[in-house]
């Protein structure tokens, strides 16, 4: 038996638009893993919505939602900003010292040779480490690359 719904023109639209975000959320997984991770300039990486609840992620990386809502809320603000100065940045349970942070942009971070960054799109957080073997730049390029791109698309 099948229930009878009604088809309004909003019901339709909403519809329409779940189907919409259901196909662009299959799709993050494939921005982690082919214009990230396969760069080699990135170890690993999230794509997080503004409140930090994440929509696709590389395998192993336990970036936390209360760790990227923190840093994405402290880029909103000039003295927020400023703050992480003081207090580092936490990703998946690593601190790092604050380098570098650009109001409503990037916030990076680093931990020896190692690094991370956080770069801010219209409705996501780009989240990415790198090692050691990478070098910040590089790493930099690739993130802000795909920054760029989802930026100009609206998202």
């Amino acid at each position: 038996t099948y229930a009878y719904e009604e088809k309004s023109e909003s019901n339709v639209n909403t519809t329409a638009s779940r189907a919409r975000q259901k196909l662009l959320m299959s799709s993050w997984q494939a921005y982690v893993d082919q214009q990230l991770i396969a760069t080699g300039q990135v170890t690993a990486a999230g794509i997080y919505d503004l409140q930090g609840n994440p929509w696709a992620y590389s395998a192993g990386f336990p970036a936390q939602i209360a760790e990227v809502k923190a840093i994405g809320d402290a880029m909103l603000q000039e003295d927020t900003l400023q703050a992480l100065a003081g207090t580092g940045i936490v990703i998946a349970g690593e601190k790092y010292m604050f380098v570098k942070g650009e109001l409503e942009n990037v916030v990076l971070g680093k931990k020896g040779p190692s690094g991370c960054g956080v770069y801010k799109c219209n409705t996501c957080l780009l989240v990415a480490t790198h090692n050691d073997k990478i070098a910040s730049g590089a790493f930099n390029t690739a993130v802000g690359k795909l920054q760029d791109f989802l930026k100009e698309a609206g998202i």
